[in-house]
């Protein structure tokens, strides 16, 4: 069977510079240079982070049989004979195997801001319960032979049957749980962010495929392409929410550095729509931009941030449903409040009542305050945001007494010394009062759509969306990615521990440490995100269907679980207010009674039959909180909030 070529790159794709897989190779040689010392360094500040930070080093060699320790002495004795490229690929491994997208190794140039990739993107389906390999996306300007196209269906790589070349991928891979490995995997087979991966090994990729016209096969060059700046969130704009936290932004945040990257360049590889709106919308500098029919006809809201967020109304079988795609907590400009205001306002807008699609698939966190914040918008329970905890040791009691912020934790980590508790207490990095400051917005049911790139603080907001009961986890892998900690850089950590062990690195280098670990809530209290991920309620294979048409089989599933679940309303605006009088309109569906509160104390009870309802109250002159508390069947199901 003749091979076809398939993997030239023409027209104006604006992935900068292109090279083949050998020609980076010779790139690299040339750029290469480390000394003995700058090797030390790196090794030796390995160890310092991996043995002293790294809050997840227990589970890990418990789980994982890893011993990094030994690991780095080993690659400390041995580097004078290797390579740059050998000892990168040596620092690299070390970090990989602990399982951890957190905690890594960050290569300096060349490696850094360069992708490599074959041009396509593979994805899996079911058949009568049995996977498929398809491929789902071929770059725009890929030139090929005209065989390959979306929805072919990969048999064999390299020789190698598709099913055993993957598994054998995954476990390289350095996802926290099977499911994890498996979609890493899977997405490293045609797409390698250079600066954290392991670079291919083959210059090309032989892939055997099965189309309507029969088997053929196509060749497939490793390319490596410029362009892709750091991911790296913008200056946060002064706003309200902001000024309330008490832990600096730069020490909330949770992200897993490849997701991030990688979705940004898919977005410019395979969705060249998503980037015209995104120009669009630039037009109306952060105002919400006006629909046109074309928009209109398939059902898209548009959004002032169409990178961060995506919304659309969606048809089922089962109804008619609002549909919102968090694509990141890692909002790039820095403006926390803008996504959150626009989150709000979609829900309040533009979203059906009568249920509600949040889909989360392939979000690698971002900030965890904007994570947990979006929480208290669903539910009326309070919100109760992750504890995290510090692994106990004199390094850590050292660096809590250093930084002004973590001092909260230090009193527990001096008293292990006594106590000879592994891990500190357990404080939540965003404040209870904070995540809790708006309360309920949307009263409809709400399923979350998951799966195993779902990582950090989307961990941690699937988790707290599980724990608080707001709604059906409905995921397509087996658990999220288990990324269970907040991260911080050598270089952060560095400026701000004075007097600590760490040192700067080489040029270009940077490394990255779950430093805090954190804990479900809950039924779950205190069981580790770290590994075990959130588990969805309700487990959906994906189908052909679902690959090629939008996602049809799985929003059906979602609408059916909508459907089954109970609407409700629970709105409240003032309607008149005399002297210290208001007078509310309080509209309801199913809710049967309101418990009404003025600054957290109770003040009545009134019974609220399906319509508007009027509740009177006595307000002081200053105004205060109201607090609205709808139960049915003795149940507590809706909350509403208003600023008086």
């Amino acid at each position: 069977m003749a091979v076809a070529k398939g993997s030239e790159f023409k027209g104006r794709h604006g992935l900068g510079a292109i090279r083949t897989l050998p020609e980076f190779r010779e790139l690299v040689d040339e750029q290469s240079g480390l000394t003995r010392r700058q090797r030390e360094t790196l090794v030796d500040q390995s160890r310092i982070l991996i043995e002293d930070l790294y809050c997840h080093l227990p589970l890990k060699r418990a789980m994982h049989a890893v011993d990094p320790a030994q690991r780095l002495r080993l690659l400390r004795h041995r580097m004078d004979g290797m390579t740059d490229r050998r000892f990168h690929s040596h620092l690299l491994e070390i970090f990989t195997e602990l399982r951890d997208l957190h905690t890594n190794y960050v290569l300096p140039a060349p490696y850094q801001g360069r992708i490599a990739f074959l041009g396509i993107l593979l994805e899996r389906y079911f058949e009568n319960g049995e996977p498929r390999t398809m491929v789902s996306k071929v770059a725009e300007h890929l030139v090929t032979d005209a065989t390959l196209q979306q929805g072919v269906v990969v048999t064999h790589w390299n020789g190698v049957p598709i099913e055993l070349a993957l598994e054998r991928n995954a476990d390289r891979e350095a996802g926290s749980n099977p499911a994890a490995r498996l979609a890493r995997g899977l997405e490293n087979m045609t797409f390698r962010v250079m600066a954290t991966s392991l670079p291919p090994d083959e210059d090309w990729v032989d892939l055997r495929y099965e189309s309507d016209g029969g088997v053929h096969e196509t060749r497939l060059e490793w390319q490596v392409f410029d362009g892709v700046g750091e991911i790296l969130a913008g200056s946060p704009a002064r706003d309200e929410l902001l000024e309330r936290l008490r832990t600096p932004l730069r020490y909330l945040v949770g992200v897993d550095l490849r997701t991030e990257i990688g979705r940004s360049t898919k977005k410019r590889l395979f969705a060249p729509d998503a980037m015209r709106e995104e120009r669009r919308v630039k037009k109306y500098k952060g105002e919400p931009p006006r629909s046109t029919a074309a928009l209109k006809a398939a059902g898209i809201v548009p959004t002032s941030r169409p990178d961060d967020l995506t919304a659309r109304i969606v048809d089922t079988p089962s109804g008619t449903f609002g549909y919102l795609r968090l694509w990141t907590f890692h909002m790039q400009d820095g403006q926390i409040g803008a996504f959150v205001n626009e989150f709000a306002r979609l829900l309040v807008e533009d979203m059906p009542k009568e249920g509600l699609i949040l889909d989360v698939r392939g979000n690698g966190g971002g900030f965890i305050i904007a994570s947990e914040f979006l929480l208290q918008f669903l539910t009326p329970r309070r919100i109760e945001p992750e504890p995290t905890q510090f692994i106990n040791n004199p390094a850590t009691r050292s660096l809590t007494d250093k930084v002004a912020s973590m001092a909260p934790w230090n009193e527990s980590i001096s008293a292990a010394t006594e106590t000879g508790a592994q891990y500190s207490r357990g404080i939540p990095l965003s404040e209870p009062d904070v995540v809790n400051t708006v309360g309920q917005l949307y009263h409809g049911p709400v399923v979350l759509i998951t799966d195993a790139f779902c990582y950090s603080a989307c961990d941690m907001f699937a988790a707290g969306f599980q724990d608080h009961e707001i709604g059906t986890v409905l995921g397509t892998d087996g658990a999220t990615g288990a990324g269970g900690a907040n991260v911080l850089t050598h270089e952060r950590l560095r400026l701000d521990w004075t007097g600590g062990p760490l040192e700067r690195l080489p040029p270009g280098a940077d490394m990255r440490v779950s430093l805090r670990r954190t804990l479900r809530v809950g039924e779950r209290a205190g069981q580790p995100v770290e590994d075990l991920g959130v588990v969805p309620d309700i487990e959906h294979q994906m189908t052909r269907d679902d690959l090629l048409h939008g996602n049809r089989d799985l929003l059906a599933r979602a609408g059916e679980l909508l459907a089954a679940e109970t609407v409700r309303v629970l709105e409240a605006v003032v309607s008149s207010s005399q002297g210290n009088q208001v007078t509310l309109d309080v509209v309801t569906r199913n809710v049967a009674t309101v418990d009404v509160y003025l600054d957290g104390r109770p003040r009545q009870s009134v019974a609220t039959p399906d319509g508007t309802n009027l509740i009177t109250l006595t307000v002081p002159p200053s105004g205060g909180v109201v607090r609205l508390e709808g139960f049915a069947g003795g149940e507590l199901v809706a909350a509403r909030q208003l600023n008086l």
